[in-house]
Parts: C-alpha cells; structure tokens; sequence
C-alpha cells in the first residue's frame, strides 16, 4: 500500500482530535453564546486553511501547478502549515496518555461507586455533581491552551532551519581487505534531491557548490534524483552539470526515479531509462545491479549498485519494494566482486545492510529515510524517533555491524511537503581505511 494511503487516516484523525480539543477549550474559557459561535467559526476555518497546503501531499497533480512558483516562495508558504503538522504530532504524544489515563480514572471512579452502591437506583454518583467538576473541567480545558503553545515552539523551529544543509564531518570507514593505494580514499554522498515543485535547479546548484570543495576522490548519488515528473529531468540534469570527482560519479536510482520514468522500459528494467540517459549525458553513471572496479592492476575496489526493484505500475503491489529479490541480486554481485575484494554499496533503501554485512561488504551508502521521515521529535541513543521509525530498521546516520558499515544518508529535498524538523538536508563525507584484523 502506498505511504499516501497508509497516512491518510492518522493524519484525518490527528486533526479532529486537536478541533475537538480546541472546541471544548474555547466552551470552558468562553460563555457568551455568540462569542463562542464566531469563536469555533474562525478556529474551523483557521484548521482548513493550516491543513490545505499539506493535502497536496495527497495528490501529485498539485505538483504541475506549484511548479509554476519559486521554490522559496511555495517553502515559506507551507511554513505555517508545517508548524501545524508537527503540533498536531506532539500534542498527540503529549495528550493522548493523559486523556487515556484520565478516562480510565473516571472509568474506575464510575464502577467502584456502582459496586458500593450495589444495587441501589442508577443515580449519577454523588461525587459528579461534587465541586470538583469545576476544577476538572478548568484543567481538561487548559489542555486545548497547549496547542498555541505547541504551534509557536513548532513555527520557531521550522523557521530557524529553512535552508540549512549539514556537510558532516569526515567519517573513517574501517574496509576489509582494502590495498594501501586506496586507504585514505574518500567519498561524498549526496541522496533524495527529489526536485519538483520544491527542489530546482538552482538548489542542486547550491550543493554542488558545497560539494566541490571537498575534493572527494569519488561521489556517490543515491537514489531519487527525480520527485514524480519527468519534465523535471532536464532542471535537475543542469544542476548537476558540473559534479566532478576523479574516480567518477555513480548513481543508483530510487523509487521515485522510477515512479517518474515508470514507462520507458527495456528488456532487462522497467523504468528510469530516460533518467539514466540523461545523467550519463553530463558525465554520471548510473549501476543498474551492476560491479563496476575502482583502481587498477590488484589494487581494487568493487563498487556495488544496486537498482530499485519494482514490478509492472499496472499492478497495485508496484510500491512494495521487492527485498528477497535484492538479496538475490545483492548475492551475485557480492560473489562477482569476489571474496577478498574490498566492497562498497549504493542502494537507495537502508534495509538491504541487513543482506550486505554477512557478504562482508565494508560500506553500504542509502537514502530513502529522510532521516526518519523529514519531523524527528527527538533521539534515542542517537537514533531518531520519527514518523518513518515503524517502517525502517535503519533510519539515519552511521550504524555498524560484524565489521561493517552502513551510513543512511537525510538528502536533500523533501517527501511531498517542505518539511523539515530536526532532520535537516546532509552532505555526508567518508574516508575509506584499512581495517585492523581481529
């Protein structure tokens, strides 16, 4: 099922949960009936108007009219609307609990006096029409007050980060079997451009720009260059025009590159190909499930691409991502590489590094997250708690397993909506060493 579809029903909710809330508030603190008619009025109305930017995220045809806009104007538009979006989460995480244990309380309250009664008329307990009831209800009324409170923290937030793009430090990649002529090797990873209605030209411009300096021996693109259409391919093919690195370029593609350029298909892959024909036009090469060799004579290094897998866009199981098919695949290169070749992986999604450390492949490079779904509310021993935390094992950053590494990289763009939360777009940089053997 698709990420649109799954969503969908918790965001509805979320909403009416915090309209309810605010409706029972504005009860408490307003008594004159006219007053808390337009009161309700203007808060319905405000709610629609937050809530209208983020169904575009719903529906892919809105993409054909934003992209008439500047991408700063259509990022600053939604920046009200993302507030909401993130308050919406945090109110829930905070009020939820409290509204469940309260209820639970009275629910108890409710039996034990029915007990005590036993079997006593049906009266409503005494207890209801005590004076406590003012100070319960003051209190269940004050929670409608978090939300503002929320909204402004969340505006902040939003707004202090517009625009930034982290350029991590350099990371030392322990590799095994890694020949002397490539220890201190160093790649740049860049994923998830996404450009459409939010990314353009001039913002792969920007990365480029921060990138060169690097002087990276290698560049690694992974996945999802493109957002939903394909007319976007010749912004995103002049933004990326002068990303050069002396061993090469490389680039998988990920699962919106297909969705994009899902009907140019060939014998052997059922889509992207305008997508890889055009990066390969500006100097890109793009592994479709391909080993390509990094340096010469016996001093090598595999680099492994594998290719989003998907099946016909006519069938409704085109957005499950085939993983026992990768595995396969990722077998037969790792056997091609061969077994004291020291290896590294591009793939678009994470969860392949779960495959990739028992081949002993020393670096695995993945996008896909978005850093665990563009709202991170916070961190857990340094992994994120966001919304995409049910749906991936791996989520954002370095993690390492039986001597291997992989690292997820956030990207740059962004799913559907310009949102972003403590999850801001990363240019990740590493360098390769010889590891130690045990």
């Amino acid at each position: 099922m698709e990420l649109r579809t799954i969503l969908i029903g918790p965001f509805l909710l979320l909403n009416v949960f915090a309209c309810l809330v605010l409706l029972f508030s504005l009860r408490t603190w307003i008594h004159q009936p006219a007053a808390r008619r337009w009161s309700s009025a203007f808060l319905l109305l405000a709610i629609i108007l937050l809530n209208l930017p983020l169904l575009a995220f719903y529906a892919e045809w809105v993409d054909l009219q934003l992209i008439k806009y500047p991408s700063s104007f259509l990022q600053a538009a939604y920046l009200p609307s993302a507030a909401w979006l993130i308050t919406l989460i945090i109110f829930f995480l905070v009020a939820a609990p409290l509204f469940i244990v309260s209820g639970m309380a009275k629910g108890w309250q409710f039996l034990a006096s029915r007990f005590r009664a036993g079997n006593q008329s049906l009266e409503t307990p005494a207890e209801i029409h005590s004076p406590s009831l003012t100070r319960r209800k003051f209190i269940a009324g004050s929670a409608g007050l978090l939300i503002p409170a929320i909204y402004g923290g969340a505006a902040y937030s939003v707004y202090g980060t517009l625009g930034d793009i982290d350029v991590s430090k350099e990371i030392e990649i322990p590799i095994p079997h890694l020949p002397r002529s490539l220890d201190g090797m160093t790649i740049v990873q860049v994923s998830d451009f996404h450009v459409g209605p939010y990314i353009r030209q001039s913002d792969l411009e920007r990365v480029v720009q921060l990138v060169q300096p690097l002087r990276p021996d290698l560049i690694a693109l992974t996945g999802d260059l493109i957002d939903s259409r394909l007319f976007t391919l010749p912004e995103a093919l002049n933004g990326l025009r002068k990303l050069q690195a002396p061993l090469g370029v490389f680039n998988v593609l990920g699962n919106h590159d297909i969705y994009a350029d899902s009907l140019s298909f060939t014998e052997e892959h059922r889509g992207g190909v305008k997508i890889v024909e055009g990066l390969d036009s500006i100097g890109i090469r793009t592994l479709r499930n391909e080993v390509v060799r990094i340096g010469s004579g016996q001093d090598q290094l595999s680099l492994l691409g594998l290719d989003w897998l998907n099946s016909d866009p006519r069938n409704r199981n085109f957005y499950r991502y085939p993983i026992e098919q990768a595995r396969n695949i990722l077998i037969g290169m790792a056997e091609q590489a061969g077994p004291e070749t020291p290896k590294v992986l591009l793939t678009h999604h994470p969860d392949m590094f779960t495959y990739a450390h028992p081949l002993g492949i020393g670096l695995s490079l993945a996008g896909h997250t978005h850093g665990g779904g563009q709202i991170v509310l916070g961190y857990i021993n340094g992994r994120p708690l966001g919304v995409s935390m049910l749906r991936f094992r791996y989520l954002s950053g370095l993690y390492q397993e039986q001597g291997c590494s992989l690292y997820v990289n956030r990207g740059i763009g962004f799913l559907g909506v310009p949102i972003r939360l403590n999850s801001p777009p990363e240019i990740s940089r590493f360098k390769l060493v010889r590891s130690v053997p045990a």
